[in-house]
């Protein structure tokens, strides 16, 4: 009986255990739906004629009132929602926990880790109804993205 040579063993173990690696990693988590960003709609009802049929009355000039402004609506700050940010730009969280730090003017920050390594850090900024994902990192996480250092001190960011 011949033996093989120790690079082609090291070899053969090598692929058995990627293979076992592989096999073991696969994709368990929730899923992830897209969302349409714009409001484009189509119709296909023609539009429904009008009909004026008595004249304007002329009306005096009043004093001129600003209408109202809705302040802006902040998504919720939850984990689920940040964790939808978070897959759409930088990937999936599998085995990764996400928690949210904070979220303040529409700006967040989450931590995630994984087992013993290091946590890294996401900033998040609301753009309408719903977060995005803007940078992750271990430092400096907000740094050249436009956060005010108001809010930076707040959600825990160092300017």
């Amino acid at each position: 009986m011949t033996q093989l040579p120790m690079k082609r063993r090291l070899m053969a173990a090598a692929v058995l255990l990627g293979g076992f690696a592989l096999a073991a990693c696969g994709t368990s988590g929730p899923g992830v739906q897209a969302r349409q960003t714009t409001n484009e709609t189509t119709t296909t009802s023609a539009p429904e004629p009008t009909t004026t049929t008595a004249e304007p009355t002329p009306t005096t000039p009043g004093p001129t009132i600003p209408p109202a402004t809705a302040a802006a609506v902040e998504p919720p700050c939850t984990s689920e929602a940040l964790s939808a940010a978070y897959t759409v730009k930088l990937g999936s969280l599998a085995e990764v926990a996400l928690k949210v730090q904070k979220c303040v003017d529409g700006w967040a920050t989450s931590s995630q880790t994984k087992g013993f390594d290091p946590p890294t850090f996401t900033l998040y900024r609301a753009d309408g109804d719903h977060w995005v994902a803007v940078n992750r990192s271990a430092g400096k996480l907000c740094v050249g993205y436009g956060v005010p250092p108001e809010v930076a001190r707040q959600i825990g960011c160092d300017t």
